[in-house]
């Protein structure tokens, strides 16, 4: 949660913000403060982001292009790069990264100077390899924090504010946090209905929905409570069904602009929105 204040600055020391706002593309003196500020008093969030970003599906159909979905460009960033930059700036220090077979190089070369002080680590898999086998694969890579925050690579968040989600997640002594996002159809999409700050159903594309509420594809839990769970192939088909029978889960209400870029009309989309 933020708080507005008034603070009073040498007229050099401001000088110098607003050459800082001149060579940093989409920010203003506020932006500019708040991350100088951040890194002398920020504190670490104990978290590991794990992104999915190894699959060839464009809407039901391949992919087009050769380079990996992640990293294509909106407004002249990449994609994976939004999300890195959208996770880190919040205190998060390691990502990792799932990525095709033999995209390594692809990414580092995307990544590690634009984000120096990030912890990277790139799991190459088969695009084929389905969703809850790769974060278990994840799961055993180094330097992986208890926490995690788990996301599609495929999601654009504006104004998501990573840490309230955290904290909520924390006061609610939650096992399994989604966050979701009200749409005007989610019967195309994964159905969820809730009662309280309980998810009671998790449904893709039912024939009439109950409530007009999505998964927005960003979820926090634990290792501890993943490593008790073996038996799931995929995260959605299989595992968040169950959930209202397995664990103590809640819902954390994403309201802010999302975009799940599955096709080229939600790509055109976001392109208009960063105008």
């Amino acid at each position: 949660m933020k708080k507005k204040i008034t603070i009073s600055l040498d007229e050099n020391i401001l000088g110098r913000i607003d050459e800082s706002v001149k060579r940093l593309e989409g920010k203003n003196r506020s932006s500019v403060i708040e991350n100088i500020l951040k890194e002398r008093y920020w504190e670490f969030i104990d978290m590991t982001a794990i992104i999915f970003a190894h699959d060839y599906k464009w809407d039901n159909r391949w992919y087009p292009f050769e380079k990996p979905k992640a990293l294509l460009e909106v407004r002249n960033k990449t994609i994976i790069s939004r999300q890195v930059e959208t996770f880190t700036k919040t205190g998060i220090k390691n990502v990792i990264i799932i990525i095709p077979d033999n995209t390594a190089l692809d990414f580092k070369n995307e990544l590690l100077l634009k984000f120096p002080n990030v912890n990277f680590q790139f799991l190459e898999l088969d695009p084929e390899i389905k969703t809850w086998t790769a974060l278990k694969k994840a799961l055993e890579l180094e330097n992986t924090n208890k926490n995690l925050l788990i996301s599609n690579w495929d999601i654009f968040y504006w104004d998501l504010d990573i840490e309230e989600y955290y904290n909520y997640h924390k006061t609610q002594k939650s096992d399994f946090s989604l966050a979701l996002k009200f749409v005007l159809n989610p019967e195309q999409l994964w159905n969820v209905q809730i009662n309280w700050n309980k998810i009671i159903n998790f449904v893709e594309r039912p024939k009439a929905s109950q409530m007009n509420l999505t998964n927005s594809g960003l979820y926090i839990t634990s290792r501890d409570f993943l490593n008790k769970h073996n038996f799931w192939d995929y995260l959605e088909k299989d595992f968040f069904p169950k959930l209202p029978d397995l664990c103590n889960n809640i819902w954390y209400i994403y309201s802010w602009e999302w975009e799940h870029i599955q096709n080229d009309s939600a790509f055109e989309r976001v392109n208009w929105w960063l105008m």
